[in-house]
C-alpha cells in the first residue's frame, strides 16, 4: 500500500479511541474531512477550537483487548506508518488548510517502547524538521518508559493514557496483558510528575469505555472524581463500547485494586450505551463546573444514572425544598441549581440584575438560560 492508502485505513481505524456523541448543538463535533478522514474538535486554553486529524500509527498490536476491533486476534487488515511518510503527509494536508492538528495514537506494534519511539519520531519531525508549532495530541501507550512518557510531554500539546476500566479487577475481564497499576497508573503519576515539573504546562487526560466491563455508572463516576484530585487531569472522556465480531477472550481474574471501594458486584442493566456515555459527561460537567459533589449525584439500586432524565433534574426532583430560587437574590451557585441555567447563563444573571430587575422568561431568555425549563423552578416578580 501506498502511503495514502495506510492513512485512510488507520484514519478511519482511529474513530473507535473516542466516540464523540456528547455534544451540544451548538458545538462542533466530528466531522468527515474532504478525503473521508474523520477529523475531531479540541479547545485551546484560550477557548479557540483546532480540527484535528485523528489517526493511528500503527493498528497492528499486541494486546488482547476484547472491547477493540484491532485486538492481535481479529483477522484485519494491518498497516504502519513510518514516522516520516506521517509527518509529511499531515504537513500537506495542515498546508491546504484542511486540519489544524494532530491527534496520534497507535497499537502496540512489537512492544510499548518501541511503539512509543515511532510515534515520538513522527512528532520530533512535525516540531523540528517541519517547525510544525501547532497542537499535538500524543497518547501514551501504557507500559511505556518513562523517559519515552517525559519525551513526549516535551513535544507534545496534550498527552493521555486511557485508564477504560474503572479498576483493575473490572479490566482484568477484559485483558490479560494490560496492568492497570504498573501500565496505567504507574504512566498517569509520570506524567503528573513532568507536567508539575514543568510548572503546569500542558495537560493529560484519560478515557473510560463504558459498558465493555460490566461496570456501573456508580463505579465510573466514582473513579473519575479520584482521577481529578490525584492527577490533576485536564478531562476525563467516556466512550460507549461499540460491538464488534471478536474471538473471544479468556477473562483472567486478579486482585488488587486502585480504589478498593470501587467494586461492585452487581452489573448494570443493559442500556443505550451512547445516552449512558452522554449521561456521565453530564455527571462530569456537573463536578467540574457546577459545584456539584459526588453525593449529589443519584444512581438506581444497580448503581446506574437515569437514562430518562438528567442528573441535575435528578436532584432537582428530590430536593424541593430549595425551590422556587428567587432569580434576583439567589447568589451564582444556588443558580447553578436551577435546571436550564448553566456557568454562563448564571454569570449572566448576576452581571445584569444589578442594573436592573429580572422580570420574565423573555429576560432569562435574552441572557441564554433555557427558560421554560428554568421558570418552573424560579421565583419572579410579581407583575
Amino acid at each position: 500500500m501506498d502511503t495514502e492508502q495506510k492513512l485512510n485505513i488507520l484514519a478511519e481505524s482511529s474513530r473507535f479511541d473516542l466516540a464523540c456523541a456528547c455534544k451540544y448543538k451548538h458545538e462542533p463535533g466530528r466531522i468527515r474531512g474532504p478525503e473521508g478522514r474523520w477529523i475531531y474538535p479540541a479547545s485551546l486554553p484560550s477557548g479557540r477550537k483546532v480540527f484535528l486529524l485523528k489517526t493511528l500509527q500503527s493498528n497492528a498490536c499486541e494486546n488482547d483487548c476484547s472491547y477493540c476491533p484491532f485486538n492481535r486476534a481479529q483477522n484485519i487488515q494491518r498497516c504502519t506508518l513510518a514516522p516520516e511518510q506521517l509527518a509529511r503527509t499531515f504537513m500537506q494536508l495542515f498546508d491546504a488548510n484542511r486540519v489544524g492538528g494532530l491527534f496520534l495514537s497507535s497499537g502496540v506494534n512489537g512492544n510499548a517502547d518501541t511503539t512509543m519511539a515511532r510515534m515520538i519520531a513522527t512528532v520530533e519531525l512535525l516540531r523540528k524538521r517541519y517547525h510544525f508549532r501547532g497542537y499535538i495530541h500524543l497518547k501514551i501507550i501504557p507500559g511505556a518508559d518513562a523517559l519515552a512518557i517525559e519525551q513526549a510531554i516535551r513535544l507534545a500539546t496534550r498527552v493521555s493514557v486511557n485508564i477504560e476500566a474503572p479498576s483493575a479487577e473490572r479490566l482484568s475481564q477484559l485483558s490479560r496483558r494490560k496492568r492497570f497499576h504498573q501500565d496505567i497508573i504507574g504512566a498517569m503519576s509520570t506524567i503528573k510528575r513532568c507536567l508539575d515539573e514543568n510548572n503546569g504546562g500542558g495537560s493529560q487526560t484519560t478515557q473510560f469505555v463504558v459498558g465493555a466491563a460490566g461496570e456501573s455508572d456508580r463505579e465510573i463516576v466514582r473513579a473519575t472524581e479520584r482521577l481529578y484530585q490525584k492527577f490533576d487531569m485536564g478531562r476525563v472522556y467516556f466512550s460507549a463500547y461499540q460491538e464488534f465480531s471478536a474471538a473471544p477472550v479468556t477473562r483472567v481474574s486478579s486482585r488488587g485494586l486502585l480504589f478498593d471501594d470501587l467494586y461492585e458486584n452487581a452489573a448494570p442493566e443493559s442500556a443505550p450505551g451512547f445516552i449512558r456515555e452522554h449521561r456521565l459527561y453530564q455527571v462530569d460537567f456537573l463536578l467540574r463546573k457546577y459545584k456539584f459533589s459526588r453525593e449529589d449525584i443519584y444512581f438506581d439500586d444497580n448503581g446506574n444514572l437515569s437514562l430518562e432524565s438528567d442528573p441535575k433534574m435528578v436532584w432537582a426532583r428530590l430536593h424541593p425544598e430549595f425551590f422556587p430560587v428567587d432569580v434576583n437574590r439567589a447568589d451564582y451557585e444556588q443558580l447553578l441549581r436551577v435546571p436550564g441555567i448553566g456557568p454562563i447563563g448564571a454569570k449572566r444573571i448576576v452581571r445584569d440584575r444589578r442594573q436592573g430587575r429580572i422580570r420574565t422568561l423573555k429576560d432569562l431568555s435574552s441572557l441564554g438560560v433555557r427558560a421554560r425549563v428554568a421558570g418552573e423552578y424560579l421565583a419572579l416578580p410579581v407583575s
